[in-house]
Formats: C-alpha cells, sequence, structure tokens
C-alpha cells in the first residue's frame, strides 16, 4: 500500500473530462454494483454560487464516466446516464447537487413487455433485446431452440434475467454492450488480493449448511410430447466450484432428511437435456451460497461484482477466493472505502504464503 497514498476522482460528462475547478467542488462520489440490478452512481458537488446549477452541462441524458485510483492511475468504474438531479439547501451547510445515474441496464427495465418469441434460442433472444436497445451484444450462444416464448408483462431486463438463470447465465451491460453468458466466476476473471488487518479492514462471513444438497429434481411439461420431464442433478454434477469441492460434495449424506430439493420450472420444457442443465444450473446456484458474507476494504477500484477476491489471512477454512456479488465504492474528501458482498460454494485449501 506504499504506493497508494491519496485517493484520486476523475468525472468526464459526454466524453470530456470536468476542469479541475469543478473536480475540487466534488465532495463525494459512490458507485454501486450488484449482479441483480443496474450500477448506480451518485456524485455530489458543492455549489454554493449556483454556477453548476446554472451552466447546465449537468442535465438527464447526458453520459457520464466516473474514475477512481491512485496517483494518476485511474480504474473506469462506471459509464452511466444521468437520470436525475438533487439538490440540498440547509442554512450553515454547503449547498449541494447530486448528480445520480445508472449504467445501460437501465434502459432494460423501463418498459415492461407483453410479447411472443418463435423459434429462436435464447441467445437470439438477447441478441434481439440489444439491438432494441441500441446495445452491442456480446452473447455467449445457446443451442436449444424453443417453438415458443411469452414475455408475460415485464421488463427487458428481468425477462432476460429469468432465462439466463434456467442456464446459470448472468446478464450485464458494460458500456454500451449487453452481456449474456455463462456466470462470470466460471470464466475465472483475475483476482483482486486482500489480507486482513493490511488491506481488509472488515469482514463477516458465514458458512450455513441449510441450503446445500446433494441432489436437485427439476420438473416441466412437454408441449411436444405431452408428458413430463424431469431432469435430475446430483452432487458431482455441477461445475468445478471457486477453491475445490463443493458445498453438495462436502455436505453429502449428511443431513438425510433434508438431502434433495424439487423445482417446478416456469416454462415449458423442450427436452430431457434441457431439463437436466436446469437442473445443474440450480445445483450451481444453491451450492454459490454455502459461504456468504461481507467486508471492507481500503478503496480499491479493482473490486467489482462479478470478479473474483481473494482473501487472506483469516484462517484456513476462510482464506481463498471468493465472488464478488455487489460491491459499493465510497470517495470523499475524508477518504475512500470500498463496501463488498461475496460468496462461494466450498471451504478454503489454506493461507498463502504472506
Amino acid at each position: 500500500m506504499s504506493e497508494k497514498l491519496v485517493p484520486e476522482i476523475e468525472v468526464l460528462i459526454d466524453g470530456q473530462k470536468l476542469p479541475e475547478a469543478t473536480m475540487g467542488r466534488i465532495l463525494t462520489a459512490r458507485v454501486s454494483y450488484s449482479l441483480d440490478r443496474s450500477d448506480m452512481f451518485k456524485v455530489t458537488f458543492n455549489d454554493n454560487d449556483f454556477s453548476l446549477q446554472n451552466s447546465k452541462k449537468f442535465e438527464a441524458g447526458k453520459e457520464i464516466t466516473v474514475k477512481l485510483g491512485y496517483n494518476q492511475k485511474f480504474e473506469k468504474m462506471i459509464e452511466g446516464e444521468i437520470v436525475r438531479l438533487d439538490f440540498s439547501y440547509e442554512t450553515g451547510s454547503p449547498i449541494t447537487m447530486t448528480l445520480i445515474g445508472f449504467d445501460r441496464m437501465f434502459r432494460l427495465n423501463r418498459t415492461k413487455h407483453s410479447r411472443s418469441f418463435i423459434k429462436m434460442t435464447d441467445s437470439q433472444i438477447a441478441q434481439k433485446i440489444a439491438s432494441e436497445m441500441g446495445l452491442q451484444a456480446d452473447v455467449e450462444s445457446t443451442s436449444e431452440k424453443f417453438d415458443y416464448l411469452f414475455q408475460n408483462n415485464q421488463s427487458n431486463l428481468n425477462f432476460l434475467k429469468q432465462r439466463a438463470k434456467r442456464l446459470d447465465y448472468e446478464v450485464e451491460v458494460e458500456g454500451k454492450k449487453l452481456i449474456f453468458k455463462k456466470a462470470r466466476h466460471e470464466r475465472r476473471k483475475k483476482s483482486v488480493d486482500l489480507v486482513w488487518d493490511r488491506t481488509l479492514i472488515e469482514f463477516h462471513p458465514k458458512i450455513d449448511a441449510t441450503k446445500i444438497v446433494d441432489e436437485i429434481e427439476v420438473t416441466g411439461w412437454s408441449p411436444k410430447t405431452k408428458k413430463l420431464i424431469k431432469g435430475v442433478a446430483k452432487a458431482g454434477d455441477e461445475k468445478k466450484p471457486i477453491g475445490g469441492d463443493s458445498g453438495s460434495s462436502a455436505l453429502k449424506g449428511k443431513f438425510k432428511s433434508s438431502n434433495s430439493k424439487s423445482f417446478k420450472v416456469d416454462a415449458p420444457l423442450v427436452s430431457q437435456e434441457e431439463a437436466d442443465s436446469i437442473a445443474k444450473a440450480r445445483l450451481n446456484q444453491i451450492n454459490m451460497e454455502y459461504i456468504t458474507g461481507y467486508g471492507v476494504a481500503v478503496g480499491e477500484p479493482k473490486i467489482q461484482a462479478g470478479k473474483l477476491i481473494s482473501i487472506d489471512g483469516v484462517g484456513d477454512m476462510l482464506n481463498g477466493e471468493y465472488y464478488i456479488v455487489a460491491c459499493e465504492h465510497i470517495f470523499s474528501t475524508r477518504g475512500y472505502r470500498t463496501y463488498f458482498d461475496i460468496k462461494r460454494g466450498v471451504h478454503g485449501s489454506g493461507s498463502k504464503k504472506m
């Protein structure tokens, strides 16, 4: 941490960096990430002389980029659009203007639709929605073609997330690109390293075996065969988890009265392969809830939802990599902290050499 002396912020409006005088008016900045919601930003300025308000540079719909870092080495935190401006007038306090907005995933959640998709795969549907929203598509191909799928009074975001969950995929927007791919923890994005009592200020993990099962059964109706299709996934069928053996494998047979779980799917099933795939996806998702927790770190721009984080110095059971599901970066004139929520499916495999 010897290089990390003073945290710094950089803000661009419509691609243009704000002047140093304007940057000096920033009181606080928050950037929040989540796998479940649009990423969000709040940037608060001192505007005692109303010059920022009167300049009309900050209007709803303008593109904003927020960067954080140290020693002029910045990491892009969010690229989004201003959707709201808040003002505060309190006697004895600075007059403030706060820019509030979201990344472009926000576009997917503004309107609900009722419509059908005919003879399309999930990846083709994602590409179609991306095009409608003015976004580029970064889509991992899926093979199962559906004769008929109905978007039932749902936003595009909720509909895509519903389809993604069946596949253990994730929906994300980065810049102007819609991503519809396998869960990012499978792709092992580069970890950020945190060490307890050095860069890690707080850590509150918990191991919970109540959610873990060693068998998943998924059932659904096939419109083609007019029969019930059943997909099954058992401990050992799941994808390789972060860190080693899965929670299902570790706990197999230990809770005889509650070692399986059944689901009814929310749409017709096309084939046995699809049913088995959905069962495996559900088993993977449940496994990732075995260890959950939250923590606080010295401000680190590379901590972002969808990436891995490596934690050390907390004991053999808890050392190792975790998947970041949500985080918030809070920058102010008093300093910079990063708050994060994590999960993973296994015990750790021991400490690193420190």
